[in-house]
């Protein structure tokens, strides 16, 4: 019996092999668009899963609060100082580690290399559990020129020669041994290491104040706690300590004005901290709410595509009346033709999952690519993922062919004779392609919306000129900062270079970001970010003045420094700093005094409009300008447009010039930006990737009940050309068919798009005003796609001649 319902069931699919093959191909697609989806949401999902007890495993995290007490924003770091000093206190902490990046440049046989280095401590290797390829990991951060590399790395720079042993030059001006080769880094994580160095190492010594102060935040720490301990009750220990031992300007004296201490430590678990962790990290560019979106997606496509099968069975079933008739008059009992069809409908099924999941893989590089993640098929072939495409295939083929066979079931043999038609529910088919096109409009609305903030967030008003404006990074190196005047001077006479100057602060992932409490001679008194800058480079950013002037050598007292205090004599605030310093305007505020840390007295001989040097979701901080050479990490240029490449090949020749061996680093501002919004692109790749699957499921979902629908309407226009209607009358008739459809979609799409859109928007600072442009623009589209879908049906029949149709009787 089985073989007779298999046999039978071929016969059928290749009969109709044209709506066989769209409803194998649309389910293939659904299938191979939701299982790469749900690839990219696993991999998301699985981030630090990797490490040993990762449920202990947990990030230390700050909150800061401003002079007033009240939460200023959360940081995924801490003081580096800090994590010693609570391990050794609380044995709650089995383990810790900072992990802190740095880029030096490495010299090997006289080859420079920029390498990505992290600051670790010693227990790093047990707490995240890493086992080394080469190497004793006991003891291979023992030593401050300790140097353990990733095994791509190590190939990198010793080709096939043992990594273990050697000796690199770093920055030009010291040596380290490696003295561990580790696998490359999983790329689930949170963090991105490429080499592990001791904190006790020289690299720290370019910035030793890191040791020391409770006012360096650089790079997260991770600790394992012990099993059953409290983490809520352990970080409540830890800030007690901390007032206890922190600097009484944070926290004492703090508490003695009645407010809040400056930081409170809190624990987020590391496998959640991807999604979760208030700081983001390097890796933390999608939200729990982005991957159920992604995920809904998803079985959204699927849906469409499964609602695409049902709708063609049941109109299938109207060109099979006459064969059911037939059987039934044979003898076939009911159970016997929904056998049938179901056998076809789960046939039909299976050749569509197979044919789906070799789509998934064939695609899953490129999808990987345009998601910016390294992708595996692993997911795909696990047991359960098999286990569970088995079933949904018995499902879907059961869901899809259920229907078409009970309808066939309850037909009589006389009804047919008598010229009655199956009752098929038109509404109910209505309503599924309905859903279909205002999921599809939907969606392509969304795309339409993220990609013009994420262009709006590139081209808003920043505060400066980015035109052509480059950054050299690293300064902080000390045979750099030794020599950094005379190789700006050395750039300036550079043909095509219009200014150059030095910074603290550029567009970039490094995000410097000191700060200073400042007090004005009004009695105020703010934490603001601190910038050094040279005099020359506001103006060459074409920073815009609110008032006062900016630095210049033509007053010398405005490079007078104190650097032990982070000030000049003569400082400019933005215009964030002059509301937060209570200042009643930006004129106002020139010629105020405002008095450091250490009480030294400056004076604001400057107001500039607020320069955004980061993400439209962040607003740019109060800050204040000072001349601190010391605090310098990028050389500024603006380079001319003509003969560019040129221009910049004479920077590169001259950077080789002065430092032989380290490779320069220079990025453009603009290219900087770009990467801000990173998150954006993707979540618009993947809307833009789903949408697309919709559309083309939609697509032979609509050509082939466009073809069935014309059929079973042959006689009634027949009749209207006889009685007059013009082709034009008739591809009218059926273009608004369905059109109607698509009409109805859009009323039911735009509302839920706009209300979900309005509530994504309101994250970023600066954005684009909701329109109606992307709603008509996503509308129109579908429709377009729809008419050019059916126009050649509509045609077809159209031109037909009557006789034809009318004759079958």
């Amino acid at each position: 019996m089985l073989q007779n319902y298999l046999v039978t069931a071929l016969r059928n699919i290749l009969k109709y092999r044209l709506y066989s093959a769209i409803n194998v191909l649309g389910l293939a697609v659904g299938l191979s668009a939701c299982l790469l989806i749900l690839v990219y949401v696993n991999f998301e999902l699985s981030y630090d899963r990797w490490v040993p007890e990762s449920d202990r495993v947990m990030r230390i995290e700050t909150r800061l609060y401003d002079d007033e007490g009240n939460f200023s924003y959360n940081s995924d770091r801490i003081p580096p100082v800090t994590s010693p000093l609570f391990a050794e206190q609380f044995p709650e902490i089995e383990l810790f580690s900072r992990f802190l990046n740095q880029q030096v440049a490495l010299s090997v046989d006289g080859n420079a290399y920029i390498q990505r280095v992290t600051v670790a401590d010693p227990d790093v290797f047990k707490l995240m559990g890493i086992k080394l390829l080469s190497g004793n990991a006991d003891t291979a951060l023992g030593d401050p020129d300790s140097l353990v590399l990733t095994e791509s790395n190590a190939r990198r720079l010793f080709g096939d020669s043992p990594a273990l042993g050697q000796v690199v030059k770093v920055d030009g001006t010291f040596a380290m041994k490696v003295t561990g080769v580790m696998p490359d880094w999983p790329a689930a994580s949170d963090l991105r290491v490429d080499a592990f160095v001791p904190f006790s190492g020289p690299i720290v010594d370019y910035q030793p104040w890191v040791r020391t102060t409770w006012d360096s935040f650089w790079g997260p720490t991770y600790v394992r706690l012990a099993s059953g301990t409290d983490a809520g009750a352990l970080a409540a220990e830890l800030n007690d300590f901390a007032r206890r031992i922190g600097p009484s300007d944070r926290y004492q004296d703090r508490i003695d004005r009645g407010v809040r201490p400056s930081y409170e430590f809190h624990f987020t678990r590391a496998v959640d901290a991807h999604l979760r962790g208030d700081g983001g990290g390097v890796n933390a560019r999608v939200s729990t709410v982005q991957l159920w979106s992604a995920g809904i997606v998803a079985v959204l496509i699927l849906s469409i595509a499964v609602v695409n099968v049902a709708n063609l069975g049941t109109m299938l079933a109207l060109k099979r009346v006459r064969e059911v008739a037939i059987r039934k008059v044979l003898g076939a009992s009911a159970r016997q033709l929904v056998a049938l069809l179901l056998a076809e409908s789960m046939a039909l099924t299976f050749i569509a999952m197979v044919i789906g999941v070799a789509l998934a893989e064939l695609l899953l590089p490129t999808f990987g690519r345009l998601m910016d993640r390294e992708l595996t098929s692993g997911l795909i072939y696990a047991p359960a993922t098999l286990l569970a495409l088995l079933a949904g295939t018995v499902l879907i083929g059961g869901i899809c062919g259920l229907y078409p066979a009970l309808v066939a079931a309850r037909f009589r043999p006389v009804d047919h004779l008598t010229g009655v038609k199956p009752a098929l529910g038109a509404w109910f088919r209505n309503v599924l392609i309905v859903l279909q096109f205002a999921a599809t409009i939907g969606l392509l609305a969304t795309c339409l919306v993220v990609f013009m903030q994420a262009r709006y967030a590139r081209t808003i008003e920043k505060g400066f000129d980015t035109a052509q404006l480059v950054g050299i990074s690293g300064l902080s190196r000390p045979m750099i900062m030794a020599r950094e005047q005379t190789l700006r001077e050395a750039l300036a006479q550079i043909p095509g270079i219009e200014a150059v100057a030095a910074s603290h602060d550029m567009p970039d992932q490094n995000q410097y970001t000191n700060t200073s409490g400042l007090r004005a001679d009004t009695g105020a008194f703010k934490a603001l970010r601190r910038i050094a800058v040279s005099e020359d480079l506001l103006p060459l950013m074409g920073a815009k003045l609110l008032a006062g002037r900016l630095f210049s050598k033509d007053h010398p007292a405005d490079l007078v420094t104190e650097p032990e205090w982070f000030a000049s004599a003569g400082v400019i605030i933005n215009a964030r700093a002059v509301r937060e310093l209570g200042f009643d305007s930006a004129q106002d505020a020139i010629g105020h005094e405002v008095f450091s840390p250490g009480d030294v007295r400056s004076t604001i001989i400057g107001v500039i409009d607020n320069l955004h040097t980061r993400s439209a979701r962040s607003e740019p901080m109060p800050a204040y300008y000072w001349v601190g050479p010391q605090e310098f990490r990028y050389i500024v240029f603006r380079v001319s447009p003509v003969d560019m490449p040129q221009t910049l090949a004479a920077v590169d020749r001259t950077w080789r010039e002065f430092f032989p061996e380290l490779p320069i680093q220079r990025q453009f501002a603009d290219e900087a930006f770009a990467t801000f919004y990173d998150t954006d692109r993707r979540q618009g790749w993947l809307l833009l990737f789903s949408a697309g699957m919709m559309v083309v499921i939609a697509v032979m979902g609509l050509y082939a009940l466009a073809a069935l629908s014309t059929e079973r309407r042959s006689r009634e226009i027949g009749i209207r050309k006889v009685l007059g209607a013009r082709v034009v009358n008739i591809v009218r008739l059926l273009l608004w068919q369905f059109s109607v459809p698509v009409l109805v979609a859009n009323l039911i799409a735009w509302p839920l798009a706009w209300y979900s859109l309005h509530g994504w928007l309101e994250n970023f600072v600066d954005h684009i005003s909701l329109t109606p442009m992307p709603f008509l623009m996503a509308g129109i589209a579908v429709l377009l796609v729809a008419w050019a879908t059916i126009i050649g049906h509509a045609l077809k029949v159209a031109r037909a001649n009557p006789i034809h149709a009318l004759r079958y009787e």
